[in-house]
C-alpha cells in the first residue's frame, strides 16, 4: 500500500552557494521519486498516468550516486563521492555523514534496510551489500560487466536488479540478487544508453539519456522495454525511489553485537571495554577525514575536538567494526 511520508525538507535559498537543507518534506511512495544532478542537487519528482511533473529541488550536497530509503518515519538519502572512501546519509539533524568504508563505492540502489552498491573496476566489477555498519561481496562479474547503467534498483524483497552484459554497451540480460548472492535472471536486450533504474507499484523502471524513462516489462522467463515516457535527462546521474508497503525498522547506525564505549556522548573522554583496550582504533569525522586520537590508558581523548558526530573504527578478531559517537 502506497503511503504518503513527511518529514524535515525545503529550505531554499537563492544563493547557489549556500547549501539546502530538508524543511517539511512530503512524498507519495506509489509515485514520486527523485534524481541527483551533476551539481549535487537533489529534485523531486512524480510519475503519473505516463507522465512525469515536479522537478523541485528538495537538497544539495550529495555525490554522483542517489537512493533513498529507510525508516519511514525518518526517511533518508544515501549518496557517494567519488573524493572520499565511504558512504554518505543525509541525516535530518545533522546534515550529510560519511561513513568511512575499506573501498571506494560507486552507484548504489535501496530499499528500507538493505542497500547494495556497486565497486566498477577496469576488470572486475563487484556487488556489495551495506547493512547500515559494514559492507559484504554479493558477487564479483569475472569477464562480465555492469551493462547499459551502472545504477541498480532493489525491490520491495530487498532484492537488487543488475544490467548485466558481456562489455559496458552491450546489455544482454537483468540479474537479481539477495544480500546471499544470485536468485536469478531475465534476458533482456536493448540499445539505449541508460544512467539509472528505480522501481515504482512493483514496476522497474530505466532512465535513458534519450530523455525517455522506459518501463521493464516482464514475461515469463524474458524482459523488454515498455513504451517510453518523456522526461528531460539534463545533468541527471542517478535517481532513487522507496516504496513502503510496510512497518519497517529504520537502518542500524551500530552493529547488535558491537562493544559499548561510554559516555556516549562524552565531554572529552571515551572509555573502551577491556577487550578492545588494546584493538587497533580509529577516528574519523562526518567527513570521512582520519583524525588523529591520543590514548590515556582505556580511553580515547577527544577533549581537542570540536563538538560534533565522529565515528570509531575499531579492528576486533581481523573485523572493523564502526561506532557514532557523539562528542559534546
Amino acid at each position: 500500500m502506497a503511503q504518503t511520508i513527511q518529514q524535515n525538507s525545503l529550505l531554499i535559498n537563492n544563493d547557489s552557494q549556500t547549501e539546502l537543507t530538508l524543511v517539511n518534506f512530503e512524498t507519495n511512495s506509489s509515485k514520486d521519486f527523485f534524481s541527483i544532478n551533476s551539481s549535487c542537487f537533489i529534485q523531486q519528482w512524480s510519475l503519473s498516468n505516463g507522465t512525469v511533473t515536479g522537478g523541485d529541488t528538495i537538497l544539495s550536497g550529495g555525490g554522483t550516486s542517489l537512493g533513498f530509503c529507510g525508516n519511514i518515519n525518518n526517511p533518508t538519502f544515501y549518496t557517494n563521492d567519488w573524493n572520499i572512501i565511504g558512504i554518505k546519509h543525509y541525516d535530518a539533524d545533522s546534515g550529510w555523514i560519511t561513513t568511512p568504508t575499506q573501498t571506494v563505492v560507486d552507484n548504489n540502489g535501496g530499499h528500507l534496510n538493505d542497500q547494495y552498491y556497486q565497486v566498477v573496476g577496469a576488470v572486475i566489477q563487484i556487488i556489495k551489500y551495506w547493512d547500515g555498519t559494514n559492507l559484504s561481496t554479493v558477487d564479483s562479474l569475472n569477464g562480465e560487466f555492469f551493462a547499459g547503467t551502472h545504477d541498480m534498483a532493489v525491490d520491495t524483497l530487498g532484492r537488487a536488479w543488475v544490467f548485466i552484459g558481456s562489455s559496458p554497451s552491450n546489455i544482454d540480460s537483468i540479474r537479481v540478487y539477495d544480500r546471499h548472492g544470485r536468485l536469478f535472471s531475465y534476458p533482456i536486450n536493448f540499445n539505449q544508453t541508460a544512467h539509472s533504474s528505480f522501481f515504482l507499484n512493483d514496476t522497474l523502471y530505466i532512465a535513458t539519456a534519450q530523455n525517455f524513462i522506459y518501463p521493464v516489462l516482464i514475461s515469463g522467463s524474458t524482459a523488454q522495454l515498455g513504451n517510453p515516457i518523456a522526461f528531460p535527462i539534463g545533468s541527471i546521474t542517478d535517481m532513487a525511489s522507496c516504496q513502503f508497503s510496510q512497518t519497517i525498522n529504520s537502518i542500524q547506525d551500530l552493529s547488535t553485537d558491537a562493544p559499548t564505549l561510554y559516555p556516549n556522548p562524552t565531554n572529552g573522554l571515551l572509555f573502551l571495554p577491556v577487550e578492545i583496550a588494546s584493538d587497533a582504533i580509529s577516528l574519523f569525522n562526518s567527513k570521512g577525514q582520519s583524525l588523529n586520537v591520543k590514548r590515556i590508558g582505556t580511553a580515547l581523548d577527544l577533549n581537542s575536538h570540536a563538538a560534533g558526530i565522529y565515528f570509531i573504527r575499531i579492528e576486533h578478531d581481523g573485523k572493523f567494526n564502526y561506532q557514532k559517537i557523539i562528542k559534546q
